[in-house]
């Protein structure tokens, strides 16, 4: 497959054939819970850091990390190994995401 550009360093579409798989999502039904916990998220307005607060099922707080932002903290859980599932590691993802722009807006934010 090769792409053409025009003089306006555009791509001539119509050069491209492309085959797409198209998938519909699905309900992603019941909770699988990760083995290694869960965890509270809690943005700091006064210190503009998001804690990320890991427990055990039992509630026994294990681990708090700290950063500035979303990526510092889920590449720490990923570094060392705090999550361990891929469910688990989008989910933390998103509501990591949803903290970050809460705190740097200065909105609430609660945890979906």
């Amino acid at each position: 497959m090769e792409n053409k550009l025009n003089g306006e360093n555009k791509v001539d579409s119509s050069s491209v054939n492309v085959d797409v798989t198209v998938v519909i999502a699905d309900n992603p039904g019941e909770l699988e819970l990760d083995e290694s916990g869960y965890f509270r998220i809690v943005p700091d307005q006064e210190r503009m850091l998001i804690l990320a607060k890991h427990y055990s099922y039992d509630k026994q707080l294990l681990t708090v990390i700290e950063g500035p932002d979303a990526r510092s903290i889920y590449r720490a859980i990923i570094k060392y190994g705090w999550v361990t599932t891929l469910n688990h590691a989008a989910y933390l993802g998103q509501e990591l995401a949803r903290a970050e722009i809460a705190m740097k807006a200065g909105f609430d934010y609660v945890q979906g």
